[in-house]
């Protein structure tokens, strides 16, 4: 799979597809088990992981089991509150954690099934369509959670982790002291892949550039033959990081620098290039997971869905990704169960973190969403110039009064408008909040 990214966060649509995907057969295939406790147990052994049988399908139990792969991140202190962390993607891994700092909570990852360590005894169960669906995945972490007696977590999700994090706070609210959200999905409707938000940022970033710059750019496709979605690609990882737009103009404006621009160039015919080695599956996305999910949820399988913008004459068009919509054929996996945000209310509190650049999640995604499905307390936060991880980036970059706000979230407690200010003032960074108590 083309470019396909290993980064802790990953989300949505992180990268493109190749025509075909590299699926096991009978005779390849490795179950999660084989994986985790026994070719690479000494990578996960200091986890202390544990296996919860549940229901192939919750509606009808006559398919099957298959077995999920938790664990404690850091481990289980009975003292400390529980945060269930639902990993973004869909099909990315957790084995690298949550926080990179000492944060006091537990902190309970679920692989999500048919990823990594959760991947299903039988190839035949892994390439099936319907074993996969994010409800599924709601309800094998309340049978995980159920599982170690706890009564009550904080579900947080980032990026696709939001769907199955939503999920879980609207279908058992009776287990959930607060719902977290990072990078907000909203549904899957063409304007999650299309991003008319992302694309209005960057054409105003492109209309302010000088003409020796904008010509530059344009003869990186007429003239040196890179793939005319080069500079989409290419901001989906820029602006996932805060100041991301202002920090990729600063790269563009670079190019005036004749060297610079040659090896600009080449770096990006690279980024089109196949890897040259194969990710490690239990550190980086799962590729059928991924394909199932964005496919049958979240309308990567539907005609005309573009994942990127073409760069012609200085202007950015949609670019329809017909290589993974044949991934979707490839899987037979359709889009038959769509994602609305709408059909999982949320009684229990809810905090939302927002960056206002986000090229993953686009901002008027998450708003819809805070709007809309909270039916009870609920807050939102967007870093003004932030990316898609606002909250979880200040944390691990130790930004002065980081881990107290989202403590506010981990409780379901309103932010208090003078802290709001102080932290603001520490971090220099400038959070627009909002809080209404949903009827």
């Amino acid at each position: 799979m083309k470019n396909l990214v290993l980064f802790a966060l990953l989300m949505v649509g992180a990268s493109a597809a190749e025509a075909s995907l590299n699926l096991p057969t009978a005779a390849t295939y490795e179950s999660g088990r084989l994986l985790c406790q026994d070719k690479y147990k000494d990578l996960v052994s200091f986890e202390k992981g544990t296996y919860v049988t549940v229901p192939v399908d919750y509606a009808d139990l006559s398919k099957g089991t298959t077995d999920v792969y938790a664990f404690f991140s850091g481990g289980y202190d009975p003292k400390k509150e529980t945060i269930l962390y639902f990993t973004g993607g869909p099909g990315q891994t957790a084995h690298w954690g949550l926080f990179r700092v000492s944060m006091p909570y537990n902190v309970l990852i679920v692989e999500h099934r048919g990823v990594g360590c959760s991947r299903p005894a039988t190839v035949q169960q892994l390439l099936s369509p319907s074993f996969y669906s994010s409800e599924f995945v709601a309800r094998d972490a309340q049978k995980i959670v159920k599982s170690f007696g706890l009564d009550k977590v904080t579900a947080y999700g980032i990026s696709y982790g939001t769907v199955p994090a939503t999920m879980f706070g609207s279908l058992f609210p009776e287990l959930t002291r607060s719902v977290i959200l990072e990078g907000t999905v909203y549904s899957g409707s063409e304007r999650l892949w299309s991003a008319p938000h992302r694309r209005k940022l960057m054409q105003k970033m492109i209309d302010g550039l000088p003409t020796e710059i904008k010509a530059k750019m344009d003869r990186i496709s007429t003239q040196y033959g890179v793939p005319n979605t080069w500079l989409s690609r290419t901001a989906r990882g820029t602006l996932m990081l805060n100041d991301g737009l202002r920090n990729l103009r600063n790269q563009l404006m670079s190019l005036a620098d004749e060297k610079t621009y040659q090896g600009y160039i080449e770096q990006l015919k690279d980024m089109y290039e196949p890897l040259s080695y194969e990710p490690h599956i239990l550190f980086t996305m799962n590729e059928v997971p991924y394909t199932m999910i964005s496919c049958r949820e979240l309308g990567l399988a539907n005609p005309g869905t573009a994942t990127s913008d073409a760069l012609i004459n200085g202007k950015l068009y949609p670019a329809p990704d017909e290589d993974s919509l044949n991934n979707c054929k490839q899987l037979n996996a359709r889009a038959d169960q769509t994602y609305f945000a709408t059909k999982y209310p949320l009684k229990v509190p809810v905090t939302y973190f927002q960056g206002s650049d986000d090229s993953a999640t686009p901002s008027p995604e998450g708003i819809r969403h805070y709007k809309e499905v909270p039916q009870g307390f609920k807050q939102l936060l967007i870093l003004v110039r932030g990316g898609h991880n606002p909250n979880l980036s200040n944390i691990g970059n130790e930004a002065p009064g980081q881990k107290e706000l989202f403590a506010y979230a981990v409780a379901g407690k309103a932010v208090p408008a003078e802290f709001l200010k102080k932290i603001q003032k520490a971090q220099e960074l400038k959070w627009v909040y909002t809080s209404k108590n949903a009827e």
